[in-house]
């Protein structure tokens, strides 16, 4: 994301999507009542001079919409946000605007303090573009994409294993050779982790050391004990990824709730539950309060960030990731700076 102009103390920002991963955060600091310019292709009536017909073509135009509602599905290549226009000839008339990469956009709103936060992060060029994983046995290989709000799975491919008297020369040749093939087809790979369990992550890893094609890209194998998503979730709460991946939203969330777990089972150090929460805010003995995405915008939210007014650090959680299913039938959960038992 790229900030076009800045006048915050307008309550205003010109903003350019450069990513999908883009769509996330704009999905997060938008709510209701929010304004926003932008070009539209609306529907206008035609008079045909020659048989007093009417016919319709779309024009662009630029419209300046209040938002209702916000429209968001992961890993998608657009944001649908909907909502009436009010200003000019159009107003009082309901619109949608498709955002993608490459458009741009005047956002018009009060921010508050962790709306600034995310523009913040949106806007740092070191977040997690370009880093893909392999999580693999010798049976099946998951090809995902790093997201801020979670893991995109990309392909899937089955390693041919059957019965006792396969040929694991021939078998693991091919197998190799067709992720090999998806991963050359994906144009936009910085960094790649191999990981799995048993042996089969590392013969890989080596594999694709020996071709000209990857020699570019960094390239990381890891052992784990589980495959598929769960795998790379395993990776990204345990201590191997900090080095690599210590920009990445989705390891700080991975890492705060393995902590929140903690705080529950040993050191008596985490609360859950909006009332026990505020409770403890008004004390000011809250270190970390993780929020689901859902209650982020929440006027209760609102209260609570007031209280601790910046004392204590605030996660914004995904909803799409392993992190936000734990925490999104509460919706908040905190961890104390000292144990309250």
């Amino acid at each position: 994301m790229k900030i076009l102009e800045n006048n915050i103390g307008n309550d205003e920002l010109k903003i350019r999507i450069e990513t999908l991963d883009d769509l996330w955060y704009i999905k997060n600091l938008l709510e209701p009542g929010d304004l926003i310019v932008s070009d539209v292709f609306r529907r206008v009536e035609l008079n045909d001079d020659m048989d007093r017909a009417k016919s319709t073509e779309r024009k662009k135009i630029k419209v300046k919409l209040k938002v209702e509602k916000v429209d968001f599905q992961p890993y998608t290549d657009k944001i649908k946000i909907l909502g009436e226009i009010i200003e000019g000839d159009e107003a009082g008339s309901h619109q949608s605007i498709f955002l993608g990469t490459d458009d741009e956009f005047l956002l018009i709103k009060e921010f508050t303090d962790e709306d600034l936060n995310l523009l913040r992060e949106a806007t740092d060029t070191s977040q997690s573009t370009g880093i893909y994983f392999i999580s693999m046995d010798d049976e099946e290989a998951t090809v995902c994409a790093l997201r801020p709000y979670g893991i995109q799975e990309l392909a899937s491919i089955k390693s041919g294993k059957s019965g006792k008297y396969f040929d694991v020369k021939q078998q693991s040749s091919g197998y190799y050779q067709e992720i090999e093939y998806v991963l050359k087809n994906i144009r936009d790979i910085i960094i790649l982790i191999i990981l799995g369990p048993g042996f089969e992550h590392s013969k890989f890893y080596n594999f694709i050391n020996q071709n000209p094609y990857f020699k570019n890209f960094k390239k990381y194998d890891f052992a784990v004990e589980d495959t598929g998503k769960r795998g790379i979730y395993e990776f990204l709460g345990s201590e191997k990824s900090e080095n690599i991946l210590k920009n990445s939203r989705l390891v700080r969330d991975e890492k705060i709730i393995n902590k929140f777990l903690e705080g529950l089972n040993k050191s008596a150090t985490s609360i859950y539950g909006y009332g026990d929460i505020l409770k403890y805010a008004q004390m000011g003995i809250i270190q970390d309060l993780i929020i689901s995405e859902e209650k982020f915008h929440a006027p209760e939210t609102r209260e609570l960030l007031s209280i601790l007014n910046g004392s204590a650090n605030i996660h914004v959680i995904s909803r799409y990731s392993d992190s936000g299913e734990i925490i999104k039938l509460g919706g908040y959960c905190a961890i104390l700076r000292y144990s309250i038992k």
